[in-house]
């Protein structure tokens, strides 16, 4: 078997095909061959430059429609924020009802902004769930059976399938001298 050094080399106007035959072309087809190659060459860095261009536009238009998202969901969080500083300035013992029915307005108001941008509350009667739960405590309770929650801490909640926040809660255990 010759090596590649005494194997005869293409003259200027032929060239190897696919199975290491010489195949005779000419110069001018080989400058054909050439420049059709520089075109798909430039025609694939511009189809790369503008796919690039793309990607960055959807990310830039992405960013942009999150930062709308969050500016409608904040605007009626702000105005319950304004609502709730006007409640605590106008504050005084003699109208400590009319400052706790407002602060009740307002927490409702602003349950009622988080429910229509799509988040839920965390259900939190009946047994510990650990997927949205988490105990803070225990608390004995005879008539109450072990791992019913007994008191919600922080609620939680959920926006679709996803846990934003697990409920903080106390749970039930047995009484010590229960056996």
């Amino acid at each position: 078997m010759p090596d590649d050094a005494t194997k005869p080399q293409p003259a200027a106007d032929e060239t190897l095909d696919n199975s290491g035959e010489s195949v005779l072309i000419s110069s001018v087809e080989l400058e054909t061959l050439k420049q059709e190659a520089g075109e798909w060459r430039e025609r694939c860095q511009r189809s790369q430059a503008e796919f690039d261009n793309v990607r960055k536009r959807l990310r830039k238009e992405a960013d942009e429609a999150g930062t709308r998202a969050i500016a409608r969901f904040v605007k009626p969080i702000l105005n319950e924020l304004d609502n709730l500083e006007r409640a605590i300035a106008a504050a005084s013992p003699n109208t400590f009802n009319e400052f706790a029915q407002g602060v009740t307005m307002i927490r409702e108001n602003l349950h009622s902004a988080l429910l229509a941008a799509g988040l839920e509350a965390v259900p939190v009667e009946g047994a510990f769930d650990p997927m949205v739960h988490e105990v803070i405590a225990e608390s004995e309770h005879a008539d109450v059976p072990k791992g019913t929650i007994v008191q919600v801490f922080r609620s939680g909640w959920r926006l679709k399938d996803q846990l934003v926040r697990s409920a903080q809660v106390v749970v039930a255990k047995p009484p010590a001298n229960a056996g």
